[in-house]
């Protein structure tokens, strides 16, 4: 199961100064952390990395147990090291030609984490089952609904 790399978090929060838009990268960490909490056993925004106007960090465990930083910024989503409130030396900068940057977080967590895949798509699964029972208990009410119509009609014209 492949999750769609075109969802996305709620809307950035952003202030336009002049010519260039400021994203809150605070108020979309916390976007991002409410949307695909339930599908790590942790995520949080990193309070010993430097989260500034351009980029902010975050701590996730997936549910594999592996931790991971990860680099939230205008560019997208890269792993910057493999464990908490850390910087790799070859990660500090982005090259141009890096592979290793995803547009969504799904698309990170999709690589990253096995069981990431399995927990949205049962997710899926219990929402799309919900969403049938609503609509089947709502065609069975409509029919109870039509059937005393029907009685009271033929009443009527009796």
């Amino acid at each position: 199961m492949s999750i769609p790399s075109d969802t996305n978090p709620a809307p950035s929060p952003t202030y336009d100064n002049g010519d260039e838009e400021i994203i809150n990268w605070e108020e979309e960490a916390a976007a991002i952390i409410r949307d695909v909490n339930p599908h790590v056993a942790l995520i949080e925004i990193s309070r010993q990395l430097p989260n500034n106007e351009s980029k902010v960090y975050l701590n996730v465990r997936t549910i594999e147990g592996q931790e991971y930083c990860v680099q939230v910024s205008s560019i997208g989503f890269r792993v910057v090291a493999n464990r908490f409130d850390t910087i790799d030396a070859d990660k500090n900068e982005v090259s141009e030609d890096e592979g290793e940057v995803y547009e969504t977080p799904y698309s990170l967590l999709n690589k990253i984490s096995p069981s990431y895949v399995e927990s949205f798509g049962n997710q899926l699964c219990k929402q799309l089952l919900s969403v049938q029972q609503m609509r089947t208990q709502f065609n069975e009410e409509d029919e109870e609904g039509a059937d005393e119509d029907d009685s009271e009609c033929t009443k009527e014209s009796l």
